[in-house]
């Protein structure tokens, strides 16, 4: 019982074009699931840019209410927020330097916070700049 040859004209895919639709269809979703993997970090990081932000306001804030005088010495310090649990990952480094301009004759006060955490093996972070 031979089957009967296929007509030329007939309807229907060869295993050389299911194939390659395969291979084609394979690539895309690598590339889709690739994007998604990606825009997962990408929102992580803004979640870690946002809460470091927050976090040297509040000790931007705390470091101008607690000295009304504006008697500013010089300070380079570092802490932790290990007290709170949400926030154990992170760490700030504060630095107030004092800038003479004019030959001395004014001086200009300059409060850095940085909060610092690790992306990964990669440290960031973000510093808030005022100047008194």
């Amino acid at each position: 019982m031979n089957p009967e040859p296929r007509a030329l004209n007939s309807k229907g895919f060869t295993l050389l074009e299911v194939m390659v639709a395969v291979t084609i269809m394979s690539m895309v979703l690598i590339t889709l699931i690739g994007l998604k993997n990606r825009s997962m970090q990408d929102v992580a990081l803004a979640e870690h840019i946002t809460t470091a932000t927050m976090l040297a306001k509040r000790i931007m804030v705390e470091t101008i209410t607690t000295n009304p005088s504006k008697r500013w010495t010089p300070v380079d310090n570092e802490g932790d927020f290990k007290d709170e649990e949400n926030f154990a990952d992170y760490t700030w480094k504060k630095t107030i330097s004092l800038i003479p301009i004019l030959s001395g004759a004014v001086t200009i006060t300059e409060i850095r916070i940085a909060v610092l955490w690790n992306e990964g093996t990669r440290p960031e972070q973000v510093e808030l700049v005022d100047y008194e």
